[in-house]
């Protein structure tokens, strides 16, 4: 090859321009994708709105999600055990007192491990300058939000938002984008506490999820390493068959299902030794209200019949109307709810991410989580962990990114970046890695495959339900303010 014709100088300067286009690829987009709250089209900007705008969104309450502890870890894959049990004995017993006795068993163990998911999401693109801006003094900037989606877990895995208020979303347009990004966060990583599955991550590794509910409380545990079985720490998981609970006959089975399992569970805490447990139950609210409404008559029944023609059984209404609405406890605020099982009153955790598939006829299919919070008197073995994000991550980007690109928040849960503007279009990016740990499999349990029947569902809070979701209304107000001449023709 004859290197003396090239031309090394137009090859850096070519190199050049290639690098710089590919940063150019990684900067905030030129064009704004935001829709602005206040200024010509916004929004908020319809002449003479009154002042309070009263919220009809609905966000997922994510009940368990939101008291479980929350810690971080640096392990990638950590790894636990379960001691599963001891082999059989072998050997012959002896003939003769100086004869060898049979041999002890040897211990064996199960080891399973957990991985981290990767989570995303950003605001829209704005352009600095036009921030603050009002179409004239016919634009009220003291419009108020009055309501707060937010409240009773719809919180537990949205970042803190510094700069959002409440208060003034109707009113500075960070607060809106802030809010319109907590609102995506709260919806679009919800259901996968039950449903994540990390054969759905993408090629690169941008979107991962970590295990869910329904992969951590299941059958066919095997050892991590080695892959060995392990059914000493399989979950118990049964199917309701598609039984409909409007159904009288269902009712007893559904009652002696349930308190079957959490015997079996008890039994097994018992006799392993990790009394005392404590163990909550999670349902979708609309499936709770209906088996409150039939628990009390068929757990007053499912347990003894009275046959004869000289035998009456009798049922005191007003006792099982009190018992539905103790067991209901403060169903809307979702407090103090139970389901009274052997005589126990066993915590009911409502929670809208668990899922529910809709039927003809308007009938519902969904499931019950028998989930294992705490063991021995307190040590929790259901909880969340995230790959902290502060620490080296931080020292890093001091090291290689411009001042103020990344910081982390909640304790360095979530990580925060700041794009690199196109003049004055700017745009802010947050990530966090979490997972969600369950040590003690085989303490807890799923029934699956349970139809109800309500007489009118309630309103859904997912965008993807057609069925129950509804929002309407408009993004903006164009076309629909005033419309100015210039001063001359």
């Amino acid at each position: 090859m004859d290197t003396t014709s090239i031309d090394y100088q137009m090859l850096a300067a070519a190199l050049l321009a290639q690098a710089n286009q590919g940063i150019r690829q990684k900067t905030v987009s030129s064009t704004p994708t935001t829709t602005y709250g206040h200024g010509p089209s916004g929004l908020f900007s319809t002449r003479g709105l009154s002042q309070p705008l009263f919220s009809a969104l609905l966000l997922p309450q994510l009940g368990l999600q939101s008291i479980l502890p929350v810690k971080k870890s640096y392990d990638a894959n950590p790894l636990f055990g379960i001691y599963t049990g001891v082999t059989a004995t072998t050997g012959s017993e002896p003939t003769g007192v100086c004869d060898d006795p049979p041999v002890a068993g040897m211990s064996k163990l199960c080891t399973h491990s957990f991985v981290f998911g990767r989570q995303a999401r950003m605001t829209r693109v704005f352009e600095l300058d036009r921030l603050g801006l009002r179409t004239n003094r016919a634009e009220f900037d003291d419009l108020q939000l009055r309501g707060n989606p937010f409240m009773a877990g719809a919180e537990a895995n949205v970042p803190t938002m510094s700069g959002m208020n409440l208060g003034t979303v109707a009113q500075k347009e960070v607060s809106k984008a802030l809010f319109e990004l907590a609102v995506a966060w709260s919806r679009d990583f919800a259901v996968e506490f039950y449903t994540g599955n990390p054969t759905n991550n993408t090629a690169q590794g941008g979107r991962k999820y970590f295990y869910g509910m329904d992969i951590l409380i299941n059958t066919g545990y095997r050892d991590a390493e080695t892959l060995i079985a392990c059914p000493a720490a399989d979950s118990i998981v049964r199917s309701f068959g598609n039984l409909n609970i409007s159904t009288a006959a269902n009712q007893t089975t559904l009652v002696n299902q349930i308190t079957n399992i959490h015997r079996n569970l008890r039994f097994i805490s018992s006799r392993a030794g990790l009394d005392p447990v404590n163990w909550v139950l999670t349902m979708t609210w609309a499936l709770f209200y209906e088996i409150t409404a039939i628990w009390p008559c068929a757990y007053q029944t499912y347990r003894c019949s009275v046959g004869g023609t000289n035998n009456t059984a009798f049922s005191d209404r007003d006792a099982m109307n009190k018992m539905t609405d103790d067991m209901r406890g403060d169903i809307y605020n979702r407090t103090g709810q139970y389901l009274l099982i052997d005589g126990e009153r066993v915590p009911v955790i409502i929670d809208d991410a668990v899922s529910e598939t809709v039927g003809a006829g308007e009938v519902f299919t969904s499931a019950i989580y028998f989930v294992p919070l705490t063991v021995l008197g307190g040590e929790p073995v259901t909880y969340l962990e995230y790959k902290p994000q502060d620490g080296e991550v931080l020292e890093g980007a001091q090291a290689f990114a411009p001042d103020g690109s990344f910081y982390a928040s909640d304790g360095g849960r979530f990580l925060w970046g700041r794009r690199p503007p196109e003049l004055f279009c700017t745009q802010l990016v947050a990530k966090t890695e979490p997972r969600l740990m369950l040590l003690t499999p085989h303490l807890a349990a799923r029934l699956t495959n349970i139809v109800f029947a309500p007489l009118v569902h309630q309103r859904g809070w997912q965008t993807t339900d057609t069925s129950f979701y509804v929002d309407g209304g408009r993004q903006d107000a164009g076309g629909y303010g005033p419309s100015y001449a210039s001063p001359t023709a």
